[in-house]
């Protein structure tokens, strides 16, 4: 059986995993002694393929590795590699939230059948004075859909901007684009939220969201469209908010005054409004400039949502070669 070294490197190779993934998930048990051992060898590539979504038999010997849900997942606005980028991704998802599900407590209450964004967020309003990216947080946890922010990622190209999942009828929601203010992540994750509770998902079926804000919208499908329109009305009452704008070349400043104004006036998150004047205009660079002014500090925003998620995840649920592979995964300890 070839060494630990060359085994790395095919998964790489041919797998096309990115290194530090591959890192992620190596095993800290690993040794130099474990690699004169074939038993080990074997155990090694069984742990790398439960945490990957690998094939474990495809691993143990030279063949192409060769991945468990090639099919799981539904690719939005994809422009890579298909056949090479697509099934890392659907894998990798479904394999890392078996993982996080297995540490997340099963919430008492079951999703609304029949309740729509409107009325969602009437009743987040009920006791809070918006309904922005914490809120939405707090929602997904309570309704036990555990959310974090990925900070490792199966291809060396981070392609994604966030990824839900159904498993055993239970959710997962990744986040996957950076941000350094809280807005864009609320509208996306708001737009997943929208995927799960319109039903566009089965068991064992996954959606990756690829699209970013300000990115061409020609191609969204069906399912697109109305999980953005569940999205802004969830996050401003409105499925497709119309904003009046005065004049030509309206500056940043200006954008974020009258957003902090209808924040106060109408209870929409200063940092949205922005994001639906991006929307309405396609005035982005103005839409994403405004939010340097809406809010008093940039911050990684990554960061806020993995320490909420690491509160919610049931740690002592995990044995310890998945718990290191999921705060890896995270990014961490966030502190």
């Amino acid at each position: 059986m070839e060494s630990a070294v060359d085994f790395r490197k095919r998964l790489i190779r041919q797998a096309g995993l990115a290194p530090s993934i591959v890192d992620a998930a190596w095993p800290e048990w690993w040794s130099e002694q474990a690699d004169t051992s074939d038993s080990a060898k074997t155990e090694l590539r069984f742990s790398i393929a439960r945490k990957l979504g690998l094939d474990p038999r495809t691993l143990l010997d030279d063949q192409a590795p060769r991945w468990i849900w090639e099919d799981a997942a539904r690719f939005k606005s994809f422009r890579g590699d298909v056949q090479g980028h697509q099934p890392a991704i659907s894998s990798f998802g479904m394999a890392l939230g078996r993982i996080l599900l297995g540490a997340t407590e099963h919430a008492d209450v079951e999703l609304p059948g029949q309740m729509d964004a409107a009325q969602l967020r009437t009743l987040m309003l009920q006791n809070r004075r918006i309904v922005g990216l914490l809120e939405l947080i707090q929602l997904a946890w309570g309704l036990g859909i555990p959310v974090i922010h990925l900070r490792a990622y199966p291809l060396s190209a981070k392609l994604m901007s966030a990824m839900s999942i159904c498993l055993n009828s239970r959710f997962v929601i990744f986040l996957a684009k950076d941000s350094q203010y809280p807005a864009p992540s609320a509208f996306h994750l708001a737009h997943e939220l929208g995927h799960i509770f319109l039903r566009h998902l089965a068991p064992g079926q996954s959606i990756v969201d690829l699209g970013g804000l300000g990115d061409p919208d020609d191609d969204a499908d069906d399912e697109e469209q109305q999980a953005d329109a569940f999205a802004m009305e969830l996050l401003t009452g409105d499925p497709r908010l119309r904003l009046h704008v005065e004049g030509e070349g309206r500056s940043a400043r200006q954008l974020a005054e009258q957003a902090r104004l209808i924040q106060r006036e109408h209870r929409i998150e200063a940092g949205i409004v922005a994001l639906s004047y991006g929307f309405q205009t396609k005035n982005w660079p103005t839409a994403i400039a405004s939010l340097a002014q809406i809010y008093e500090h940039p911050f990684p925003v990554w960061k806020a949502v993995n320490r909420i998620a690491e509160r919610n995840i049931q740690w002592s649920e995990l044995d310890d070669e998945s718990e290191s592979y999921l705060r890896a995964v995270m990014g961490g300890n966030n502190g």
